[in-house]
């Protein structure tokens, strides 16, 4: 890096939060000691077991740190932005890193080699101890944060697979009855909307029994799926049985936009099952009444599907925690487990799903998946 770029990179690790309180000559002190790393998004700074003997200051972008939660996904524990630092634990400890972090934007980072932070020390000792205490505190506090929420998350999931075990066993005999009836009904009657009546009942009972095997393969972690090429017009005549008919009831207009008409790769019982649980959360925004717009789209080689409402919209602090289970959006309202098991069951497909909302405005929900070969 050139002189005069380099000092323009420095210049942006001034206002750090190590610094605060720092002497300006001090800074210009260890300036020429301090190491600059452009990231692009998605490149490593440190990986998880590498000696921890730097501190890393974040000029511009934001970092994330997490920790390996197997082969596939990860647990975030926190997100560093412009003007924090991070890797003050591994420093401190003279042991490895125990996370990885992450650019998850381009970021400008600092470096500071442990011999340059001793001298800092040594230079400024009252008020870089007090800088770092406080952001150690604040990041301990915030591990902690994360670590009660999700044993308080296990511990509910826990709870509703035990629950949801329990009332597949005792849902079986009153199933068994209810499908008999219908079946009884469907055979001996000759009235056409009596027999109509007859496979409402069925459909609903199957739904429940569904749910609450979607219910408790999402609380074991797995959630598997058994699929099919299935037909856009299919899929739209089962969702209409099961969710869409209720929408003239309740005062809400349905308005859809197939642009794309070929088939789908997807497990048809649990895929409407997930999509009937975002078209009841449409319903109850709309207390009043509105318009639910399907949309389905090809782009490039996904079918996008886009469920947008007209409803009361979603706070944007709820946004991040949408798909969690159990979590509260406000004092009256708090969320179940039926998002949550709509993404288990899309991602379970290799697909996507995302929220975008505006209070008062409405909310639209983004479903992507993989268009099957040769579509």
């Amino acid at each position: 890096m050139k002189t005069s770029a380099r000092g323009r990179a420095v210049e942006r690790f001034r206002d750090n939060r190590l610094f605060e309180g720092v002497d300006a000559d001090i800074i210009e002190r260890i300036a020429p000691k301090l190491g600059v790393l452009r990231k692009k998004p998605g490149e490593i700074i440190f990986r998880e077991g590498e000696p921890g003997n730097s501190l890393y200051l974040v000029g511009e972008g934001c970092v994330k740190i997490a920790k390996a939660a197997d082969s596939v996904d990860c647990e975030i524990f926190d997100y560093v932005n412009q003007g924090n630092f991070f890797g003050a634990t591994a420093l401190l400890a003279g042991e490895p890193h125990s996370t990885t972090a992450t650019a998850v934007e381009p970021a400008l980072i600092g470096a500071l080699t442990e011999d340059t932070f001793q001298e800092i020390l040594e230079l400024s000792p009252s008020r870089l101890h007090m800088n770092f205490l406080r952001a150690i505190t604040a990041r301990v506090r915030s591990v902690n944060n994360h670590f009660m929420r999700e044993t308080m998350r296990a511990e509910r999931l826990r709870v509703a697979g035990a629950l949801a075990n329990a009332m597949i066993h005792d849902l079986k005999n009153p199933v068994c009855i209810a499908r008999c009836c219908s079946d009884l009904i469907t055979t001996e009657s000759a009235d056409a909307h009596l027999r109509e009546l007859s496979k409402m009942l069925t459909d609903t009972v199957n739904g429940i029994l569904g749910m609450t095997l979607d219910l408790l393969d999402y609380t074991r972690g797995s959630v598997s799926v058994s699929k099919r090429l299935v037909s856009i017009w299919r899929l739209l005549d089962e969702v209409n049985r099961q969710s869409l008919h209720l929408l003239p009831s309740k005062n809400i207009e349905f308005v859809k936009h197939i642009r794309y008409q070929g088939n789908i790769d997807l497990d048809l019982e649990r895929f409407v099952r997930a999509l009937g649980n975002v078209i009841e959360n449409a319903m109850h925004a709309m207390a009043r009444g509105g318009t639910l717009t399907f949309t389905i789209d090809a782009i490039d080689d996904q079918v996008v599907m886009r469920i947008s409402d007209t409803g009361s919209g979603i706070a944007p602090e709820a946004i991040p925690t949408l798909f969690e289970p159990f979590e509260r959006y406000s004092d009256l309202e708090a969320n179940g487990v039926g998002l949550a098991v709509a993404k288990a069951i899309v991602e379970a497909h290799g697909g996507k799903i995302s929220v975008s909302s505006v209070v008062d405005k409405g909310t639209t929900v983004d479903i992507r998946l993989p268009k099957p070969n040769g579509e």
